[in-house]
């Protein structure tokens, strides 16, 4: 009784519409600044971006040629708007500095202190981690952060010594349900023009970005895939580099335009509005009601309210599941003695980046070294299946098969040949650190990063391997052994990280200290 008194509660509250989560966008853009140099785009990159997002639904809080004062006022009435489960948008175009670790921007009262006073400089700006916890604070599901502020440090001219980095920003730990993206790597400059007769009224990352955010059915990844490639062949014709930064913990997709299906040419009367997607925390809470009572009644229930949402993990899940009740209910209905196969599900079409991530796995386990399996052909995938190619013999693949099913399928077939290694140079007779390890790091602002380094000699006192830590990233370490001293440097592929560490005297752990203001111990696994 109790049962279907619960079935007929979940029924009901299926029924009722989900509650929209608003997107709110804060953008900001300084261009007028008092004691530093003034720049020319900053504010019509804001103006843009505005115009663009509200097209796209946001509200938008735009705020121009600021001083701290009017920054922090805004920010507060940003953040005091944001309700849990809203999407939440920063962006900004202007000065910004790198100092000890942290970012900050700059408002546009900013005074250039007459020597090196960092502190001075800190407390006159917004640092950028605080703001991003702020936001999160609010109990925000997605905060996005595009950050266009990676030019010439503005106190380098006007003080006796460096403030800061000497151009760009530096990397940032992105807190969970964050995705941050700046408009150049660490340490690198972002173009706002690509020469004097460019008369853009945007920056070469804005005007890379404007038309993306307009664009139906693309994915934030995907987004930040193209413009990435966009900026930096784009930079490349002045002989720049800039090549954008991401730092992604996002929970789930994002699409600033979703797809939505093309009106029909002839009909009787306009179609009904397609409703805004429920946020994900309701999908997630009808999900363990329905998956609480475990009826077909009830999962029907929740995918017919979710039916706009298909394409939603928690969707597929509970159709799954629903599939595999039905399975389960028909087979216990037939007669033993006459069990019937139910028929195959229809085949879904093959997803391109899963099919990216299944090769760049295969490729990882033939030894060709493609990096992480993210679903993205970069240059080292590239390379990898480049060197898978030149290791087989009578193959009709060429290159251009990468992200293919027939090259998934080579990669995967029965007695396919590894790709050539270097071999490891002869065990040394004194200390070595060939083998994995295990570390785990205390950085700025109270962030904990664990990961693992597999190294393997490739010379004297020089050691190479990937390493992988726990946001994510993925890279390549270089390490070289000195006695019981250890210099090395991580290439975390847009930005390079370099540590020292001294090896224990029984050779099983070290600690140390990196560029980037972690400490850290490892221990041989």
């Amino acid at each position: 009784m109790l049962r279907v008194v619960s079935l007929a509660l979940v029924l009901i509250a299926l029924a009722l519409p989900a509650a929209a989560a608003q997107r709110l966008a804060l953008v900001i853009g300084n261009n007028g600044y008092d004691e530093v140099p003034a720049l020319l785009k900053a504010v019509s990159d804001a103006e843009a971006v505005s115009g663009t997002l509200d097209d796209q639904g946001f509200e938008v809080i735009t705020v121009l040629d600021a001083p701290r004062r009017e920054m922090n006022r805004r920010i507060s009435e940003f953040t005091g708007r944001l309700q849990p489960g809203d999407t939440a948008l920063v962006f900004f175009a202007g000065h910004g500095v790198e100092i000890d670790g942290e970012n900050y921007l700059l408002p546009t009262d900013i005074v250039a202190p007459t020597s090196g006073d960092r502190d001075f400089i800190k407390g006159e700006s917004i640092a950028l981690s605080r703001l991003l916890d702020r936001v999160r604070a609010t109990g925000a599901r997605t905060t996005i952060a595009i950050i266009d502020a990676c030019r010439d440090n503005p106190f380098e001219a006007s003080t006796g010594r460096s403030i800061g980095g000497t151009r760009g920003l530096g990397r940032i730990a992105a807190p969970e349900g964050t995705f941050v993206m700046f408009s150049a790597g660490a340490g690198q400059l972002a173009l706002d023009r690509l020469s004097d007769a460019d008369t853009d009224a945007n920056s070469v990352f804005t005007r890379a970005l404007l038309p993306r955010l307009r664009q139906p059915g693309l994915e934030l990844r995907d987004l930040v895939s193209d413009l990435r490639v966009e900026v930096r062949d784009l930079a490349r014709t002045q002989n720049h580099a800039q090549f954008p930064a991401y730092y992604d913990e996002l929970l789930g997709s994002f699409y600033f335009n979703p797809a939505s299906s093309a009106p029909e040419e002839a009909v009787a009367e306009a179609p009904a509005p397609t409703p805004a997607p429920a946020p994900q925390s309701s999908i997630r809470a009808d999900f363990e009601l329905a998956r609480g009572l475990g009826t077909v009644a009830a999962y029907e229930a929740f995918l017919a309210r979710y039916a706009d949402q298909s394409d939603d993990f928690t969707v597929l899940l509970a159709q799954s599941l629903l599939d595999e009740l039905k399975g389960t209910e028909e087979v216990a209905a037939l007669p033993p003695q006459t069990p019937e196969t139910p028929a195959p599900a229809p085949e879904a079409a093959p997803d391109p980046r899963a099919i990216m991530r299944e090769t760049q796995a295969a490729l990882n386990a033939l030894g060709c070294s493609a990096g992480g399996a993210d679903g993205v052909a970069g240059p080292r995938t590239r390379a990898a299946f480049a060197r898978f190619l030149g290791a087989q013999s009578g193959t009709d693949l060429t290159v251009d098969a990468l992200g293919s099913p027939a090259a998934l399928a080579a990669l995967t077939a029965e007695g396919v040949k590894r790709c050539p290694v270097v071999a490891a140079a002869p065990a040394p007779s004194g200390p070595t650190i060939t083998g994995t390890w295990s570390y785990s790091a205390k950085c700025p602002l109270f962030i904990r990063v664990n990961g693992t380094i597999r190294l393997t000699q490739r010379g004297s006192g020089v050691f190479t391997g990937p390493i992988r830590d726990s946001l994510g990233q993925s890279g390549t370490t270089t390490a070289r052994l000195n006695g019981l001293s250890i210099t090395a440097s991580n290439d975390w592929g847009n930005v390079t990280e370099t540590w020292r560490a001294t090896l224990t005297p029984d050779g099983r752990g070290y600690s140390g200290s990196s560029s980037s203001g972690c400490t850290f111990t490892a221990n041989l696994n």
